[in-house]
């Protein structure tokens, strides 16, 4: 290696013999990764079987935060993969000890024509036995050799290691995925397989032209040089799209991702690849914080804003799973029991009901879900977003209570809690401005309460799958009349629609927006509750055409946003201990405050 002056524009140059490396990328490599692994050399693949392990080995020895998550538990059976190694056969143990090392896999099952090779009542003997190495489909081959080359013993399959027609372990063992999942040394996600039978390496050596790294010794130093930039540490496929697999990766201590173009590693500590092993990557679910509406004072004035937190990020998970594919909508809950019950054991969330948090109320019922215009739809038609662009639904049997957002299939979210970037601000700021402190601070509920909520469930799994529920509130309730007008809502350039709501003269005094559009019925009468007052900078933009009327009554005089958000019901009919019963029909926004002037608080049920 060389360097020379080439002119005073450029500085210097530098070649390795004849080639010009000057505008390549150069990084030092850390004493401790020059020690465990051989450098990489250009047509040639690292040695991936070592970078796991030393990569698991760093993590177990060195990342006290890792070590701190980690759970003492065993499932209740493992597949043996390390008696038989000489054959490549496994069989299935239950287990009696309290810790035994094991590793987990996270894979899609495929549609039901392609499912995976499972246990059931009838094969369990024989599973106990011996399970032919030949048998099994790819990725559980994969998982099986990267497991024995970890030096694990034992591995966790879930299409093996639950009884798959017997309901009452299925429903045992599914309460107990926050244990499984983070009581594993490592997980290994099958990320680009859309079935058990793809495997875990995707482009076999052959497609592989030429790796983009080179490892270059100097001394006792190394350096890593590449000609273009690195790749960002990012995961895609189809394993990101699966609703059970969101719960197996936030509960997991310790992860390696096999993708299409690469090896992954994460961690509680650091995220890395196979071309930059050595640097925790930022990735992209760390980014800042959007900003939430605070639900009280004391949140407002706690700095570490550790409530907030926790509703932040639960609303975040749900924003998240509910754009996911589910193969049997009857799992919606259940699928994601196992981070429910990480959620209560690590952060104390306390009484938990079909999908919601007694903690996060009132402004966990404040979720709606994406109504996006047909047109756009039909746009995006090949696209893998279709799914969730189609118009939301109800499912065909009962799976939730109207006000819990597990009771529609579609795209869940709770931006009517999110304030734009700008608008961040503390406690100091709300005490500088006393208007807002007073009469427009967006922790203002007025009348509004939540006096009980109750899920039915199952004793198996008090956090899974729901018969029956109910919410008793207390508040202001007016009736408005619903349009036949839908009008354009629009979130960051996304758009969603609305109805308008009108008063019996036909002003238009609010917007719904509905939970499934289908459901809607013009002039019929709606149940407006109001929740919590509406803030000028929130992240969802006011209609134009609401924008241009919507001026509500504050005291004497008209106010720019004298306007609440709340609940749109609809009467069942029915009637309970001397209470309405209503049920949902979606989110209200920007609502005339004077819609509610001289209305008592009236106590309902919604079911």
């Amino acid at each position: 290696m060389r360097r020379a002056v080439v002119g005073p524009e450029q500085g210097f140059g530098l070649w390795i013999g004849a080639d010009d490396i000057s505008s390549n990328f150069f990084i030092r490599v850390p004493p401790s990764y020059q020690h465990a692994l051989p450098g990489a050399q250009v047509d040639e693949h690292d040695d991936e079987e070592r970078l796991m392990m030393h990569w698991l080995k760093d993590c177990l020895e060195n990342h006290e935060a890792c070590r701190n998550n980690q759970r003492g538990y065993s499932p209740t059976r493992l597949l043996d993969v390390d008696q038989y190694r000489s054959s490549g056969d496994i069989f299935l143990v239950e287990t009696e000890a309290d810790r035994l090392p094991y590793t987990t896999l996270s894979h899609c099952w495929g549609p039901p024509s392609k499912g995976p090779l499972t246990t059931t009542l009838e094969s369990l003997p024989y599973r106990l036995d011996r399970i032919n190495f030949n048998e099994l489909p790819q990725t559980f081959k994969d998982a099986v050799n990267t497991t024995r080359r970890l030096g694990i013993p034992y591995l966790w399959i879930d299409s093996l290691c639950i009884i798959q027609d017997s309901p009452d372990d299925w429903a045992k063992e599914a309460s107990r995925m926050a244990d499984v999942y983070a009581g594993a040394l490592c997980t290994l996600a099958a990320v680009s397989s859309q079935d058990s039978r793809g495997g875990f390496f995707r482009i076999s050596e052959k497609n592989l032209e030429f790796v983009f790294r080179y490892d270059l010794n100097l001394g006792d130093k190394r350096i890593r040089i590449f000609p273009c930039e690195p790749n960002s540490w990012s995961i895609s496929g189809p394993l990101m799209s699966r609703a059970w697999t969101l719960q197996e990766r936030k509960l997991s201590n310790r992860i390696l991702h096999f993708t299409r173009g690469d090896l992954l590693w994460e961690c509680a500590t650091m995220k890395a690849s196979a071309d930059l092993p050595y640097l925790p990557y930022r990735a992209y679910d760390s980014d800042p914080d959007s900003l939430l509406l605070y639900d009280n004072a004391r949140e407002c004035m706690d700095q570490k804003q550790s409530s907030l937190r926790r509703r932040k990020s639960w609303f975040d998970t749900i924003k998240d799973y509910s754009a996911r594919e589910m193969t049997y909508g009857k799992d919606k809950l259940i699928a994601l029991s196992g981070l429910a019950h990480d959620y209560h054991e690590r952060q104390g969330r306390g009484h938990y009901a079909a999908g919601i948090w007694q903690a996060d109320m009132p402004s966990a019922l404040l979720w709606r879900v994406h109504q996006y215009p047909p047109d756009l739809a039909q746009t995006v038609n090949a696209s893998p977003l279709t799914r969730i662009l189609l118009p939301p639904k109800r499912p065909g049997a009962y799976r939730a209570p109207s006000w819990s957002w597990a009771s529609v299939d579609g795209h869940i979210t709770y931006d009517s809690q999110e304030l734009e970037a700008e608008a961040r601000y503390g406690g100091i700021w709300l005490q500088d401005n006393a208007y807002h402190a007073t009469e427009a601070s967006e922790y203002d509920f007025g009348a509004f309460r939540v006096l009980d909520m109750q899920a039915e469930t199952s004793d198996l799994d008090p956090m899974g799958a729901v018969t029956g529920g109910h919410l008793i509130l207390q508040g202001l309730v007016a009736t408005a009349i619903m349009d036949e007008q839908i009008s354009d809502v629009s979130h960051y350039g996304r758009k969603s629609t609305c109805t308008w709501l009108r008063t019996p003269d036909g002003d238009v005094v609010g917007a719904l927006l509905a939970d499934v559009q289908s459901e809607v019925e013009p002039y019929d009468e709606i149940y407006c509750v109001s929740v919590r007052k509406e803030r000028e900078d929130s992240l969802v933009e006011v209609p134009k055409n609401l924008d241009r009327v919507n001026y509500g009554q504050v005291g004497d005089r008209l106010e720019r946003y004298g306007l609440v958000m709340g609940l749109g019901l609809f009467r069942t009919g029915f009637q309970h201990d001397g209470m309405m019963v209503y049920k949902r029909l979606g989110l209200i926004r920007w609502v005339r405050e004077e819609l509610f002037t001289g209305l008592r608080p009236s106590t309902i049920k919604v079911i």
